[in-house]
């Protein structure tokens, strides 16, 4: 077996062991041990729009990556990366869009223990990022290569954290200080 076949089974497996860790964090970031995420209509409204944005931000950067993989003899990034590109930016144009409109935390969520996961997780994906372009892995020939995904990643994980501290600095972040 080729070392594409082995590739292929390691991103199974990513995205298999992530699943499973998102479905376990699910039942323990919430506070009444519900793992289904209690939103009102006013966040649901506001979660809609940002999917909305969201798939727009998508559908976007799927036909630029369209046309540039196509303008370009030799494009710097591989499909994967490309792909896994368009959706963290998809994702994080409705994270932005769900934080500003208070509807990204829901009602039965404690928003610390998600700021403590989401930030383990931007430096585990800091570190795995590291040990690639050490490796030599990041970029090959000039072209980012999956890896550059947990890249992609620690950059999302931030994102998001210095979206909610900014949030809250502006007063407008609806914080779980009777439980503190």
């Amino acid at each position: 077996m080729d070392r594409d076949f082995y590739e292929m089974l390691g991103i199974l497996a990513g995205i298999s062991g992530g699943l499973l860790i998102a479905v376990i964090l699910m039942k323990i970031t919430k506070t009444n041990g519900n793992p289904r995420s209690e939103y009102d209509e006013r966040q649901m409204a506001a979660r809609g729009q940002g999917y909305k944005y969201g798939f727009f931000t998508f559908m976007i950067g799927d036909a630029a990556y369209a046309v540039f993989a196509t303008g370009f003899e030799r494009f710097p990034l591989c499909a994967a990366s490309a792909m896994g590109l368009i959706i963290i930016l998809s994702l994080l144009v409705h994270i932005s869009y769900c934080v500003w409109h208070d509807a990204y935390f829901s009602l039965n969520e404690n928003q610390q223990r998600l700021k403590i996961i989401f930030t383990l997780i931007g430096f585990i994906n800091l570190a795995l990022s590291i040990v690639n372009i050490c490796m030599g892995e990041m970029v090959v020939d000039g072209v980012l290569q999956i890896s550059s995904l947990n890249l992609f990643c620690v950059v999302l994980s931030f994102a998001l954290l210095a979206e909610l501290a900014l949030k809250y600095r502006k007063g407008g972040a609806w914080e779980d200080e009777d439980e503190a």
